[in-house]
């Protein structure tokens, strides 16, 4: 997991730091780039919208404290996954500024 997370880090800043380079629109690439990879309990699903209500950790990366709230599910995700109350490690970021599960994972850590 920690692995993970900081490969995912990793991954964000240098991607940032390289189009860092081409001037005005540097911020707008560096919002869009930024990921948290996070433990998730799913409160509720809705499949047909692509949307979950989730109870997540702190995510410093994208500026958030640990909190219930709605994300997006990007269509590359299993949705079979969010099951309410199921444990999973999502992968977070902001896309045209809504939050956005690009990844996820059951938590095998969650007891």
């Amino acid at each position: 997991m920690i692995t993970l997370l900081a490969t995912s880090l990793l991954l964000a800043t240098t991607t940032a730091d390289h189009h860092g380079h081409h001037g005005g629109h540097a911020m707008a690439d560096a919002e869009t780039m930024a990921q948290s990879v996070v433990s998730a309990d799913v409160r509720t699903v809705d499949a047909e919208a692509r949307t979950t209500l989730l109870r997540h950790e702190a995510m410093p990366e994208l500026g958030m404290g640990a909190m219930v709230m709605p994300f997006a599910i990007d269509e590359a995700v299993d949705i079979e996954l969010f099951q309410p109350g199921a444990a999973l490690m999502v992968t977070v970021t902001r896309r045209d500024g809504e939050l956005v599960v690009i990844a996820a994972e059951v938590d095998e850590s969650a007891g």
